[in-house]
């Protein structure tokens, strides 16, 4: 649900290993696939032919599903699972594989808690065409239960949900208390992509201006005493993450930026701004996130990159 280009990358990768996968997106992009099938091009170079598209979940009433991947934009969470709902049976486990603080819950609105997973993919991919994904970055992908709630039967969904990724080449694992890999995304995604977004420049070209270097890890290091004070155990420095993931996507533009240059809302209240505001409740100071926060906002507004 939200075949863009995680979605589509998913999607067609699970449809490559016998899986039979519907894809719900836009309808440009999904005239698209039912057209000519989908392309993959970058790390993994495919033809897809197999895959379901429907530019609405109401035209699959009639199916069962073991589980929904929500790929959607953060904003659009709630509206996307409410749309959902109709044609799920209840046992069915929606994946919340997004990025950001907060989209369980958006989620659990529509849903409940009781049929929610949550995960975080490190891959890389982009759409570069109705049809077409560029795939850029194979990472990790971690799955888990996102509430305190145990349910031995929706850990087990998140392991039959993994090995399919896995036998897919995707990588992927089970973390019961998946906080800390959102956390440590979220972070990475908090130094990267407001100063892509604001000065219009690739992931590596970030490094080459003046101190931007310095503010990016000033900026990560604000949300990780802000997590730390949550409580919140990180996998790993996510300062030195940041920079690697810096360095292993130096050529891309990153979403928050593609999304400006499209006119589109950009994920910022689920990244800087989810810091910023549990820094604020906590009593923890994230004075640059809070301030990226309002600067991408008023990017939106004007529905343009500064340069």
């Amino acid at each position: 649900m939200g075949a863009g280009a995680i979605g589509s990358l998913f999607g067609s990768l699970l449809a490559e290993a016998g899986n039979e996968v519907y894809l719900i997106g836009r309808a440009s992009l999904m005239e698209a696939v039912r057209q000519r099938g989908l392309w993959l091009r970058g790390i993994t170079a495919k033809h897809v032919l197999s895959l379901h598209a429907e530019d609405s979940p109401q035209n699959l009433r009639s199916q069962a599903f073991d589980v929904v991947f929500l790929t959607v934009k953060a904003y659009d969470t709630q509206e996307a699972c409410s749309q959902l709902k109709p044609i799920l049976d209840g046992g069915t486990p929606v994946l919340c594989l997004q990025n950001g603080i907060g989209v369980e819950e958006k989620a659990a609105k529509a849903l409940g808690r009781r049929s929610l997973l949550r995960g975080v993919t490190f891959c890389g991919a982009f759409l570069e065409a109705p049809g077409s994904v560029r795939f850029t970055g194979r990472g990790e992908t971690v799955l888990g239960l996102p509430f305190k709630e145990t349910d031995g039967r929706l850990l087990e969904k998140a392991w039959l949900a993994a090995e399919a990724l896995n036998a897919a080449g995707l990588p992927a694992r089970v973390e019961k208390k998946i906080e800390g890999a959102v956390w440590m995304k979220t972070l990475i995604n908090a130094g990267i992509n407001p100063y892509g977004a604001l000065t219009g420049l690739r992931n590596g070209e970030l490094l080459e201006v003046g101190e931007m270097g310095e503010l990016m890890a000033e900026t990560v290091e604000e949300g990780t005493r802000v997590a730390c004070r949550l409580g919140v155990a990180l996998p790993g420095d996510p300062v030195e993450e940041m920079f690697r993931t810096v360095k292993a996507t130096a050529g891309n533009f990153n979403s928050m930026l593609q999304d400006v240059r499209r006119g589109k809302p950009t994920e910022i209240d689920y990244l800087n701004g989810a810091v910023a505001k549990l820094g604020f409740k906590a009593s923890v100071p994230a004075p640059l996130n809070r301030l990226l926060t309002v600067l991408v906002k008023s990017l939106e507004r004007r529905g343009k990159p500064t340069c």
